[in-house]
């Protein structure tokens, strides 16, 4: 199936990333997610995005091995979890390794790696790590995953030294979980900023602003909230069992939403929820 796909220039690479990405989050590893990836194959998504706490990398090699595509038709992201992380940076690099050894026929590196969570006093360590990785090759890009702009700044800290900025930082956005300070943060620095969960589990699709705007564009609740990370310059992540909903999701290109839709959306989201995401970022930040 041929589709159209949208790109991101990855900052200093040369290299794109696809703005669609289909997420492996809860992804069984068992034929059942083999069957899974194979429809989100077939409809168009080449972006994957899994890490190794999902325990479903080697579900997605074989599924890619089973498409018959080049292995350069894809783009594949994986984190690297918080345990390998504080563990040192022999176990990132064991970890990491693992994970391409997961692809089987289909790696050999990995277009994206990010670290999941930057547990303090091990994320410097860690990316440090990913950098030895990248200049062997393994890994063509870095990035991060959850990290605040603090956390940011104390990563690129000029005592650290570090050699490869990060190209990515994925954090929940979306119209409910907008924090355009922290968006604009990163995408003023030159990295993209990756939205995982950007349909917001589905979780506030009843809202009457959003079911206007999807009715005056005649389409899904679903595909306005994704249409509206495209216009916003960020990487979408976004997952579905059912190959219908994987069509939908993907047919975002034919319309385009207006000024006036947008800041509708863009206030979409609760100071009250704001509050509670950031609460729970830091409890997952906490040293165990």
């Amino acid at each position: 199936m041929t589709t159209l796909e949208t790109v991101l220039a990855i900052p200093s690479s040369g290299l794109t990333i696809p703005q669609l990405a289909f997420g492996m989050y809860k992804v069984p590893a068992d034929d059942d997610g083999v069957a899974i990836i194979l429809n989100a194959i077939k409809s168009g998504y080449r972006h994957f995005d899994t890490a190794s706490y999902y325990n479903n990398e080697a579900t997605l090699g074989k599924a890619l091995r089973l498409s018959n595509l080049p292995r350069h038709h894809f783009f594949l992201t994986s984190k690297v979890w918080n345990d390998a992380q504080k563990a040192g940076r022999s176990a990132v690099r064991q970890s990491v390794l693992q994970s391409i050894e997961a692809l089987g026929d289909s790696g050999g590196y990995f277009d994206l790696f990010l670290i999941h969570w930057p547990v303090p006093g091990c994320f410097v360590e860690t990316y440090k790590e990913l950098e030895v990785l990248h200049e062997e090759g393994k890994l063509k890009c870095l990035g991060l995953s959850n990290f605040s702009p603090s956390e940011y700044a104390d990563l690129m800290a000029e005592g650290n030294g570090i050699r490869v900025a990060p190209v990515v930082n994925q954090f929940e956005v979306s119209p409910f979980m907008y924090r355009p300070n922290v968006v604009s943060y990163f995408q003023e620095r030159g990295v993209l900023v990756s939205s995982s969960k950007a349909l917001h589990r589905g979780e506030s699709f009843d809202n009457a602003q959003l079911e206007m705007i999807s009715r005056k564009h005649s389409v899904s609740p679903a595909q306005v909230v994704l249409r509206w990370g495209l216009q916003k310059g960020l990487v979408v992540v976004a997952k579905t069992a059912k190959r219908r909903r994987m069509k939908e999701n993907r047919d975002i290109l034919h319309f385009v939403l207006s000024e006036d839709d947008m800041t509708t959306l863009n206030g979409l989201t609760s100071a009250e929820d704001v509050v509670k995401r950031e609460k729970l970022e830091k409890e997952r930040k906490l040293p165990m």
